[in-house]
């Protein structure tokens, strides 16, 4: 019983910590760093042709059982 309250507080220590990181433990950075930059992509290669379509092929047929 023991065990499980200190697994669920070192949990909730952890969980308290870690917000309290997330809201501001550190400052914003001095530089504003350029993350989005326009990288020219290649164009992309043409579709290949698709073969011309035939006949589509018969259904295999399989004889009835005599009834």
């Amino acid at each position: 019983m023991i065990r499980i309250v200190i697994a669920l507080a070192s949990v909730l220590v952890l969980c308290v910590i870690g917000g309290f990181f997330a809201l501001g433990a550190f400052p914003p950075a001095l530089v504003q760093e350029d993350v989005h930059k326009d990288v020219p992509f290649a164009a992309p290669p043409p579709p290949a042709a698709l073969p011309p379509l035939g006949a589509p092929a018969p259904l295999p047929v399989a004889p009835l059982a005599p009834g």
